[in-house]
C-alpha cells in the first residue's frame, strides 16, 4: 500500500463531496423535479413574496449540506469503529487452539 489517499488527503486532493450528477439517474430525475416545482412556485407567488421563497431554498440548502456533513462524518466513524474491532485481537469466548 503506498498511502496515496492519505497523501491526497494531506494534499487537499481529496474532496469526496465532488461529485457529477448522471444523466438520467434517479438524482438527476429528482433535482430536475425540485427545480421545475421552484419555478413554477416562483412564478405562481406575487412579486413581493419571492424574496421569501429565495431565503427558504437559501435556507433548505444550508440545511442539507450541514445534515450531509454530519451524515458524512458519522459514516467515517463507523467505519474506523468497524476497523477498530475488526484488528481488537481480544476474545470473548474462543481462542485459537495453537496459543
Amino acid at each position: 500500500m503506498n498511502n496515496q489517499t492519505l497523501k491526497d488527503f494531506f494534499r487537499g486532493n481529496l474532496m469526496p463531496a465532488d461529485k457529477q450528477m448522471v444523466r438520467g439517474s434517479e438524482a438527476a430525475r429528482a433535482v430536475a423535479e425540485l427545480s421545475d416545482a421552484e419555478g413554477l412556485l416562483a412564478q405562481a407567488l406575487p412579486s413581493e413574496l419571492r424574496p421569501l421563497l429565495d431565503r427558504l431554498t437559501k435556507a433548505q440548502g444550508e440545511v442539507d449540506i450541514i445534515m450531509a456533513e454530519a451524515n458524512y462524518i458519522d459514516g467515517f466513524k463507523t467505519g474506523a469503529r468497524f476497523m477498530m474491532e475488526i484488528l481488537d485481537d481480544t476474545r470473548e469466548n474462543l481462542k485459537p487452539i495453537a496459543e
